[in-house]
């Protein structure tokens, strides 16, 4: 289970500082939704993976790739010329060697974190439902490669396996962003 924990931070800190370019697209679904979000009309994509056994619908103006850090899928945000980074939500699944409460899995998680991200501060934890399934939402900060990174991370368990949906960026462009991680994680839906 450490190992694993171990594994998660990683790939969260390569999802931010891995991505200089931002990846080719592909696309699961030909269905399209519009959704308004103040003034503004996002365009959304449905996404389906069917080995991990989930679906969400996704902004048009983000690209994906599948099967990269570890993770089912890592959907990115378009780069502007000033970026040095691309913020992006990252999805994994991982079957788990037995039945663990949120409580349980928490508890395992929090010491990794701690010893694995330098200067780990948790900004706040709280219980959510992904569609009447309940779920836990961290969030945190820390540095890595001298970056100052914020994380948000939302698992939930399932069928014997963890779902952790991480949301990486840069602390300064963090809630820029993490609106549309919020979007996305409503529409997520796990067979």
């Amino acid at each position: 289970m450490k190992k694993f924990l171990s594994l998660i931070l990683v790939t969260g800190s390569l999802f931010v500082l891995g991505c200089g370019k931002t990846p080719a697209t592909g696309i699961d679904s030909n269905s399209s939704v519009s959704e308004l979000t103040g003034q503004a009309v996002v365009e959304r994509k449905s996404y389906a993976n069917t080995t991990d056994a989930f679906t969400l619908q996704y902004p048009t103006t983000r690209v994906f790739k599948e099967n990269v850090f570890w993770s089912s899928v890592v959907f990115f945000t378009p780069m502007n010329t000033w970026d040095t980074v691309s913020e992006n939500i990252g999805i994994m699944k991982k079957s788990l060697d037995k039945e663990y409460t949120l409580d349980e899995y928490y508890a395992i998680m929090k010491p990794e974190l701690t010893k694995l991200v330098p200067e780990f501060t948790e900004v706040s934890n709280e219980s959510i439902k992904i569609n009447d399934v309940n779920a836990q939402k961290l969030i945190y900060k820390g540095t890595e490669w001298s970056k100052k990174l914020q994380w948000e991370q939302v698992y939930l368990i399932k069928n014997k396996a963890v779902y952790i949906i991480t949301y990486t960026a840069l602390e300064d462009t963090f809630n820029q962003f993490n609106q549309t991680l919020d979007e996305m994680i409503a529409t997520l839906e796990i067979k």
